[in-house]
């Protein structure tokens, strides 16, 4: 098992938006006995949303995972790899064939802001030129994971980070979502305000469709060390509907 650190970039950098090429995503929530064999899903990035998760290679001593960890696997060889947990778990995977990142250390850190049970999932978007939050409810089962040609389409991915001082949440200013894409919180927290004055407050493990492509957009104060993952949403691609 290595250790690797994902390619970021500032999060005041809007360019680019498959540093980390991607093909397809999915979240489920699972028991150990849920998730699919890692070759035959085709997946390279494991997001750990809740839970904590028991992680071997060819059966050494086990390593814990916790929420904002990201596990990357060279499909090829993860037969070697075993993930074990107790209850029930928030995975976001994501299928990036033929890519893994180059070897570094890991320092994001730590999750000091963890959010017990299910995640935050919050969606993001433009209502008639001003924007709103509202919880969203995943179109498809969140209790199996199917094959990953039928995974709704991701035209890339990449990872933020910003340092954005511990004196209370930084201030901010009202911004468009670049793209169509998922934000999933890995380390540090923010508090998001969209136009109909709702404010949510993501830490760690925390997922928001990001959906203000117009409109008057939201505004993010952050706090402390904070990495994001965004993957990006093809066009035309996952109808969401509101949680009711």
């Amino acid at each position: 098992m290595r250790q690797v650190l994902l390619p970021y970039r500032d999060a005041r950098d809007k360019g680019p938006y498959d540093v980390i090429p991607a093909s397809g995503f999915w979240l489920a929530r699972l028991r150990s006995d849920e998730i699919p064999a890692l070759p035959a899903l085709g997946c390279h990035l494991v997001v750990v949303l809740s839970g904590r998760i028991e992680l071997s290679v060819r059966g050494d001593r086990a390593s814990e995972l916790e929420p904002g960890d990201v596990v990357c696997f060279d499909v090829g060889a993860s037969d070697d790899v075993t993930l074990k947990w107790p209850d029930d778990a928030w995975l976001f995977f994501v299928s990036t064939p033929g890519w893994v990142p180059e070897p570094g250390l890991v320092q994001v850190g730590s999750h000091h802001d963890l959010r017990a049970g299910r995640p935050l999932l919050t969606w993001i978007r433009d209502d008639d030129g001003r924007s709103r939050s509202e919880p969203f409810r995943w179109p498809y089962s969140l209790g199996s994971v199917p094959p990953v040609d039928t995974w709704p389409t991701s035209i890339g991915a990449f990872v933020t980070r910003r340092q954005y001082g511990w004196e209370g949440y930084a201030p901010g200013v009202w911004h468009n979502g670049p793209r169509r894409q998922f934000g999933i919180t890995l380390n540090g927290c923010a508090e998001n305000e969209t136009g109909d004055g709702t404010v949510t407050r993501p830490v760690t493990g925390d997922v928001a469709l990001i959906d203000d492509v117009t409109g008057a957009g939201h505004v993010t104060r952050g706090h402390g060390d904070r990495w994001m993952m965004f993957v990006t949403v093809a066009p035309g691609d996952l109808e969401l509907v509101p949680e009711r």
